[in-house]
């Protein structure tokens, strides 16, 4: 495994496959959601009570937000998704050649 060289890669190129990474976290989060369920991610997981004018979501923010692990599955889920886009981004960022 070797790490690309950065010296030959336009800041483009590597502002692209950021923006790609950052949009596919929000589809492994929705996938995550789907997959797991309401039921058990309000089991899984505790979410904020009081809400102010500042951390209030919308509807599609509200389905996206999971909370605090507060089981070990909801851990595990939370692990799970961060392991996935981790290594999605350290692979396509630092170690697929770019062309």
């Amino acid at each position: 495994m070797q790490l690309v060289d950065f010296t030959t890669v336009s800041t483009q190129a590597v502002f692209y496959r950021l923006a790609l990474v950052f949009a596919l976290s929000f589809v492994i989060i929705i996938i995550g959601a789907r997959l797991i369920g309401s039921e058990r991610k309000a089991r899984w997981f505790k979410r904020r009570t009081n809400y102010t004018f500042f951390n209030r979501r919308g509807v599609f923010g509200e389905y996206l937000n999971f909370g605090y692990p507060r089981t070990w599955q909801g851990l595990l889920a939370a692990l799970i998704m961060y392991g996935i886009i981790f290594g999605i981004g350290v692979w396509y960022i630092l170690i697929h050649p770019y062309a």
